[in-house]
């Protein structure tokens, strides 16, 4: 009786000990940040920084911009090519037509795809600055889960909305920055 107690305890207690911290689960928790520096497309003199955190399935985005059309929303969007590889900003030279305008079709062979839209867009203030922050939840209502979001240095978020020819057109990409890892 007293061998089988003592195997039921050293049973017991390796069970224990091996049910310490999920290791299977490190690379879901592993807290991840990117910066992006903004930079002007098309002539608009914006500039800014976007911060994307990925702490386990949340996905943090922070965006501070100048320079945009002041009282106006600005969609914006964290953009990816669908075969994976990394997206860029457009250069000047992607105005296919010359028309002076880079247009979402003429970037998009560059930035790729609305991966994620950075939905409830801000309306920039009277001096054409936003402050901008959001919490998404991965694979919940829409959202991309992270398999399908993949590689955040591989991305681009990208802001919309320019004053042209004296009519706001929000579809106009205004501004670019390439999601880096800090």
């Amino acid at each position: 009786m007293k061998i089988i107690k003592g195997l039921f305890l050293a049973t017991l207690f390796l069970g224990f000990a091996s049910c310490d911290d999920d290791d299977d689960n490190d690379d879901m928790n592993e807290m991840m940040s990117y910066t992006a520096q903004l930079g002007d497309l098309n002539d608009s003199g914006v500039s800014g920084t976007a911060t994307v955190t990925k702490n386990g399935d949340q996905l943090t985005v922070t965006v501070l911009a100048q320079g945009l059309e002041p009282n106006q929303p600005h969609p914006q969007h964290i953009h990816g090519l669908s075969d994976g590889e990394e997206a860029t900003c457009p250069p000047a030279s992607a105005d296919a037509d010359e028309d002076g305008i880079i247009t979402i079709p003429e970037g998009a062979p560059f930035y790729g795809e609305v991966l994620l839209p950075l939905d409830d867009f801000p309306m920039a203030d009277a001096d054409g600055n936003i402050s901008y922050e959001k919490t998404f939840t991965l694979g919940m209502n829409d959202v991309l889960t992270e398999a399908q979001l993949a590689d955040l240095d591989d991305r681009v978020i990208v802001l919309h909305g320019l004053n042209n020819d004296g009519e706001y057109v929000a579809t106009i990409p205004v501004a670019c920055g390439q999601l880096n890892e800090m």
